[in-house]
């Protein structure tokens, strides 16, 4: 009796200090990921100021890619332009060395998520944050013009870069959508990694954390009218 008692108490001081464990961790990438959040804010606020007010774009034409990223034209999607912004190789400079956008010092890496464990994750970037797709709208022509910090009613309150549903999130909502670990998404693609809650940088550059339920509804649809959260340069805009 005593010897199943002592295993009973060894039993539940492991579970205890698994647990414990466990949330170390957890806060542990919720700090990590938060700096790299706020990094990522404090050089948009460097790009706006040296481009003038322009936006980086949210993603460039065609596949989401090493070898496309590396066309000179794409030099302005977000994920080249941020990090040389901050000293560090964009997305289009690591072909040949992708191993490198996996290393925890970029800046687009963010701990915590969950990035293939294999050389999958070779085949192409796969983004654990996003830009907000809603800020750039197709001109008369049907392109998407770089958007500008001066079309922004209110950048305090305006996402710029969101954790984005990666293929091994879990989701919060049944109704979210949309983690395929592209370069922009939508407040549905939204990543609750940090104890169902996640990250947000907004225009001005700063970082908050926000749960799923501030940002869409039970059904899937993102919340309008748009008093917490903004998605649109437009706060009265609908961003369904």
């Amino acid at each position: 009796m005593e010897l199943l008692v002592t295993i009973a108490i060894i039993a539940a001081l492991s579970a205890i200090g698994f647990s414990l464990a466990g949330s170390m961790k957890e806060k542990a990438h919720m700090t990590q990921a938060m700096a790299k959040m706020r990094g990522l804010g404090a050089g948009l606020v460097a790009y706006t100021t040296s481009s003038g007010g322009l936006l980086p774009y949210e993603d460039s034409p065609g596949t989401d890619d090493w070898a496309n990223a590396a066309k000179p034209e794409n030099d302005e999607a977000w994920y080249n332009a941020l990090p040389r912004q901050m000293g560090a190789p964009g997305v289009g400079d690591l072909q040949g060395k992708e191993e490198q956008f996996y290393d925890k010092s970029h800046p687009i890496y963010i701990p915590g998520a969950p990035y293939p464990k294999s050389d999958k994750k070779l085949s192409k970037p796969y983004f654990a944050v996003a830009m907000n797709s809603r800020l750039q709208r197709k001109n008369e022509d049907g392109v998407k013009e770089q958007g500008a910090l001066a079309s922004i009613l209110d950048p305090v309150r305006t996402v710029a870069f969101l954790e984005r549903g990666m293929p091994g999130d879990k989701k919060v909502n049944k109704a979210q959508g949309g983690f395929s670990a592209g370069p922009k998404a939508n407040a549905r693609a939204f990543a609750a990694r940090h104890n169902q809650k996640g990250i947000l940088v907004f225009i001005d550059g700063h970082a908050e954390v926000r749960p799923v339920s501030d940002l869409i509804e039970r059904g899937g649809s993102i919340i309008y009218p748009q008093l917490k959260v903004v998605w649109t340069p437009d706060p009265d805009d609908d961003p369904n």
